[in-house]
């Protein structure tokens, strides 16, 4: 097989309206042509026309030499010649339909609408063998303009245009009559979401390497930052400065409802004490002081079990509504995690494991088994059988987001400062390190499938730890006498 590269340009011959192709007078001027292309012969079948396949353009003649060298010696292995036809959009719906048999339902969700959202409005009108590069980084783009105000004077590229209009609220139910149709969210793509949708579009391009194209062009494209949030801990001084700054909001709002003459709710003042802005970190981890302080508060509650066993083993929530009896052995102290409330199963297959209970989580777990016994009885023959761990008082399932909701309010009544209810597996983990365990240990403890991931985003030392750590370090130097605190040893 022979092939050739070329320039082509949009030129076309004034009468017969074909394309002027080699005989354009300006093709050799600069800025000109379209780019550059390869075209090579394929073999020819008995009563088959010539098949002369083409791809471009490139943006550089060496580029295109390149890619058909590429192509040729792709061929030569016996590969098959590439569909010139076969659309983007096409494609991602085929590799999302194949996927579909190996994917969790949610974590399918998220890729369907990553497609759906992004990627066949933004890309998917190409032809999958001339996808580029900067046709994606200019997607990225878009994507981080989305509900950003544009600079004064510009207006919004038709990529913009095709991503909003994709985002629109098209597949809700019938609307009331008066409601206008919204967007899917208002708040812009963080970085780190990006970054997650891209992976995506990265996957299923990968599985077209090198069947249907020869080089991925996600390989190139530059996203934008993701600050990485690591855990902090509510250290004293922390905490103090978060306290009178809740304390200055609270009396702010306390005058200006006083004003209004009417007096600030409990639900306000949470809200208050809530706020994202006060929190030194996203993600933040109460010291061991904090969390006991918080278990014995929750003394009494009806589900004092669980936030117990969620601040001891780091479960994730999931994990905790969708716990049965049938893997609780409370003799020995263990758990093994199987199911999960939404029915998916745990997040990967690395959460499929056996967590132990220490001896106060199984006197937990056995005295709220004694409450949900007496519910069961008092509910009578209706009573579900799904055999969970934790049930509302007729037997039915714990929703998952009433369970951070609550968190959050005993949290609040308790006078702690605030986390979620996942941070709590955050200082499980760091429970398990101020221990003495190891980061495997911990790993498997939380059922991630690599260490260096509980290690770098989960697990956040303690001051008193790493006071202790620094302290024993020091003392493996050999010294003539304690250090003093400055000037010229004699």
């Amino acid at each position: 097989m022979r092939g050739s590269v070329y320039q082509r340009c949009s030129c076309r011959d004034p009468v017969t309206r074909r394309p002027l192709g080699a005989k354009c007078p300006k093709l050799r001027d600069k800025g000109h042509a379209l780019g550059w292309f390869y075209r090579y012969s394929l073999p020819r079948l008995p009563g088959e026309k010539r098949r002369r396949p083409e791809a471009g353009p490139f943006r550089t003649k060496k580029a295109a030499e390149e890619a058909l060298a590429d192509e040729l010696a792709r061929l030569g292995r016996g590969g098959r010649a590439s569909d010139r036809s076969e659309l983007t959009a096409p494609y991602l719906e085929n590799w999302l339909a194949a996927k579909k048999l190996r994917l969790k339902p949610s974590t399918y969700q998220s890729y369907e609408e990553a497609v759906r959202l992004y990627f066949k409005p933004g890309v998917g009108h190409f032809r999958l063998v001339d996808l580029r590069e900067h046709h994606l980084q200019d997607l990225v783009g878009a994507m981080l303009q989305l509900n950003r105000p544009l600079p004064d004077g510009e207006k919004p590229s038709e990529l913009l245009k095709r991503l909003v209009a994709a985002r629109a609220d098209d597949e809700r139910r019938q609307l009331p009559e008066g409601e206008k149709r919204g967007k899917k969210s208002v708040k812009p793509l963080s970085p780190a979401r990006i970054e997650r949708e891209f992976a995506v579009i990265r996957a299923a391009l990968n599985s077209a390497v090198p069947r249907k194209i020869t080089v991925n062009p996600c390989d190139g494209v530059e996203l934008p930052r993701v600050e990485k949030v690591r855990p902090l801990a509510w250290t004293p001084k922390r905490e103090a400065a978060f306290r009178a700054a809740a304390d200055t909001r609270i009396r702010d709002a306390e005058a200006a409802a006083e004003r209004e003459q009417r007096v600030l709710t409990s639900v306000e003042r949470q809200e208050l004490w809530a706020a994202a802005d006060l929190r030194p970190c996203p993600v933040m981890v109460w010291l061991p002081s904090h969390t006991g302080a918080f278990l014995d508060f929750i003394e009494g509650e009806r589900f004092a079990a669980l936030f117990t066993l969620a601040a001891y083993v780091g479960l994730r929530r999931d994990e905790v509504c969708g716990l049965t009896w049938a893997e609780v052995d409370l003799e020995d102290g263990v758990a093994f995690v199987r199911e999960t409330g939404s029915g998916s199963g745990p997040k990967s297959d690395a959460g499929v494991r056996a967590v132990p209970l220490a001896a106060l989580v199984v006197q937990a777990l056995k005295a709220w088994r004694k409450v949900q016994a007496a519910d069961r009885l008092a509910f009578g023959p209706d009573w579900p059988l799904t055999d969970r761990v934790f049930t509302r008082e007729d037997g039915t399932d714990v929703p998952g987001q009433w369970v951070s909701v609550r968190f959050e309010l005993l949290a609040f009544r308790a006078g702690l400062p605030p986390v979620r209810f996942h941070d709590l597996r955050h200082g499980a983990a760091s429970l398990a390190k101020a221990a003495g365990q190891d980061d495997k240990y911990i790993s498997a403890l939380l059922g991630h499938s690599k260490t260096w991931f509980t290690s770098d985003t989960y697990v956040h030392l303690f001051p008193a730890v790493m006071s202790a750590a620094a302290e024993a370090s020091a003392a493996i130097v050999p010294r003539r006498r304690p250090a003093q605190g400055g000037g010229q040893s004699s």
